[in-house]
């Protein structure tokens, strides 16, 4: 078996979380943000773009790539052409995931050659869920080199012992007659006392990358929603040449993002073709979708343009996105569910009701502007898309945050409701008691009911104060019982 790597590639995908109030004046230090190359040019470092419309209903593609003037539901943007040299991207370096412990160097680049294309992508959702992407494409054919580096990458910290370094050709020995090759990493991503011959975390790259996006002296604005430290693969292998027995393991390690040197043993259910995981597409094609991570395999694939073009297009884009709106919208209840669980017991109930309405609000801006049920209206597209909402537990996850965010509010409505009825039976006490007792003893007041005998108002006023107080005395009495 050998994979195409022509038309096979793997998106690696950090999701993060940000405060939704801060959405705008992220974008603008996103679009305001710069740096400056080796050549001494300074140019922004992201390139504003669009989501792929193709296909979407149009309600969607308007909350995505709203008219000009209209409030956005997301904003997208790509690493700039322009620093493709200055990060290493397409084949400005050579890129190798290493692994000492198990001896394993597997070479890769960053993104494709070519305009439209992207190696970094990144977008915020309103709802304060933020996603970085890299395009990545292992340099083999070989399955198993495909296999190691979708298990061992997705640890950016370099949790299993993988680590990233990269090589340049810095000069020519006119001696030798040869390249000069040094080693190489992207500066901004370089920690004080680095070198580029260092051995480097890719989370360092991402890192600088986010941080594009601080203001006011902030480092590391964003929180991780995900495992820490872990990204979510999206992959597209196009395996020719494989034999039709090797098909049900093989989706099994890909599935499980098992690395070709890690034992397996599966049983009988894990190797069924219509394991709930999978959802086919054509024959010896499935998409693979799962809590860590989707791929799509195809097996044998027909030489033609659809399936060798059209299609490898389309998992790159339309059903890329697909991925990414229901990754939003599971890390948008989630965070949701922080919000209602860290802000129960703080505070007073007073800021507990304020914060309450505004998490309320959160749920109703998310239902109304990304709890969508459809996005697409091709058949192919939506049963993927339900297929990810299922696997994801989306809906079960807004029941969740739903029924939460309803009950805690209303908890809250109901104390503050029983608060102000107290205070208006104690201001009726104030009242009815004073005008009770002075009714009850017919007093009458010197010069203002009687003109002969009676009350002066200042008695009268301290019978009052002293009806109240008693009257009060009562009423807490009775309220503690």
């Amino acid at each position: 078996m050998r994979v195409d790597q022509k038309i096979s590639f793997v998106h690696f995908t950090l999701p993060f979380l940000f405060e939704p109030s801060e959405f705008e004046r992220r974008k603008d230090a996103f679009e305001k943000a710069s740096m400056k190359t080796k050549g001494g040019q300074t140019c922004p470092v992201w390139e504003k773009t669009r989501f792929p419309s193709d296909d979407l209903l149009e309600h969607v593609s308007n909350y995505l790539n709203p008219p000009e003037g209209k409030p956005a539901t997301a904003h997208l943007w790509k690493l700039n052409d322009e620093l493709q040299d200055f990060f290493g991207l397409g084949n400005r370096a050579d890129w190798f995931l290493t692994n000492t412990e198990r001896r394993i160097q597997i070479p890769f680049q960053f993104g494709e050659l070519g305009k439209g294309t992207f190696a970094v992508q990144l977008s915020l959702f309103r709802v304060g869920v933020g996603f970085v992407t890299v395009r990545l494409k292992v340099k083999s054919e070989k399955v198993d080199d495909w296999l190691n580096f979708l298990d061992d990458f997705r640890f950016a910290k370099g949790q299993r012992g993988a680590f990233v370094r990269a090589e340049k050709r810095t000069g020519f020995d006119q001696s030798t007659r040869q390249p000069i090759i040094s080693p190489f990493f992207p500066e901004p991503a370089l920690e004080q006392g680095e070198t580029a011959g260092d051995k480097h975390e890719f989370f360092a790259i991402l890192k600088a990358l986010l941080r594009t996006g601080s203001f006011d002296g902030e480092e590391d604005w964003w929180r991780e929603v995900f495992v820490r430290y872990q990204l979510i693969p999206y992959a597209a292998l196009f395996i020719n040449e494989a034999d039709e027995r090797d098909i049900p393991e093989l989706l099994y390690r890909v599935r499980n993002f098992f690395a070709a040197y890690r034992e397996i043993n599966p049983s009988d259910d894990d190797l069924r073709l219509d394991h709930p995981a999978l959802l086919p597409y054509a024959k010896n094609q499935w998409f693979i979708c799962t809590l860590e991570g989707g791929a799509f395999v195809a097996f044998n694939a027909p030489q033609t343009e659809f399936f060798r073009t059209e299609l490898p297009n389309r998992l790159k884009e339309q059903y890329f996105l697909l991925f990414l709106l229901a990754q939003h919208q599971r890390f948008a209840l989630i965070r949701l569910s922080q919000e209602v669980s860290e802000h129960w017991l703080r505070g007073s109930e007073k800021e507990r009701v304020k914060i309450f309405e505004q998490i309320r609000n959160d749920l109703l801006e998310f239902t109304a502007r990304g709890y969508f049920s459809q996005v697409m209206q091709r058949e192919r597209h939506h049963r993927c898309y339900r297929k990810w909402q299922e696997v994801l537990m989306v809906e079960q996850l807004y029941q969740e945050v739903s029924n939460e965010v309803r009950e805690m509010h209303e908890i809250l409505q109901s104390r503050r409701s029983q608060r102000l009825e107290e205070r208006i039976n104690l201001l009726t006490a104030f009242f009815a008691v004073p005008a009770l007792v002075l009714s009850f003893l017919s007093i009458n007041l010197y010069g203002v009911t009687a003109r002969e005998e009676g009350l002066s108002l200042l008695t009268a006023l301290g019978i009052t104060v002293a009806s109240f107080l008693f009257g009060g005395l009562v009423w807490l009495w009775l309220k503690s019982h």
